[in-house]
């Protein structure tokens, strides 16, 4: 038993347009990738948060040591939440040692800026308020928010 298949101009247009429309997704869903940037010093750190559009002190006013857990809480789970929101995914690192550099945003906003940095790339972060109870916002461009 032979098939045969007859394609019209029709059918072709309806085959081309349907393989346009998945390069297109799949290079949307290639351009929606993290891009991994080089935050091993505090020179690099700082040219990123004034690329995102916020002017800081040079100094970072604290750093230290963790540990992104095996095993995410519902407090995690919420921070990777917002993590995502910034093209970041923190279970991409779950067992690996990291470190947490803070720096204080000049606007007169009492706002920090922390950069989470593993291997010398920068896995993530936040803008979060000084105040105990403050709020905390994903770490994007200023004018996206």
């Amino acid at each position: 038993m032979k098939l045969y298949v007859i394609f019209t101009k029709k059918n072709l247009a309806a085959i081309l347009a349907a393989v346009i429309i998945v390069i297109i997704v799949a290079a949307e869903a290639a351009s929606a990738r993290t891009v991994f940037t080089n935050g091993a010093t505090n020179a690099l750190r700082t040219e990123y948060i004034r690329g995102l559009g916020y002017h800081i002190d040079d100094s970072c006013t604290s750093s230290k040591e963790i540990t992104v857990p095996e095993s995410f809480s519902d407090v995690y789970k919420n921070y990777n939440k917002l993590q995502k929101k910034a093209g970041f995914d923190l279970s991409d690192y779950k067992g690996s040692k990291a470190t947490v550099y803070t720096y204080r945003i000049t606007d007169g906003s009492e706002k920090n800026i922390n950069l989470i940095v593993c291997g010398g790339i920068i896995i993530g972060g936040d803008i979060s308020d000084v105040c105990f109870d403050g709020d905390m916002q994903p770490l994007v461009k200023k004018e996206k928010r």
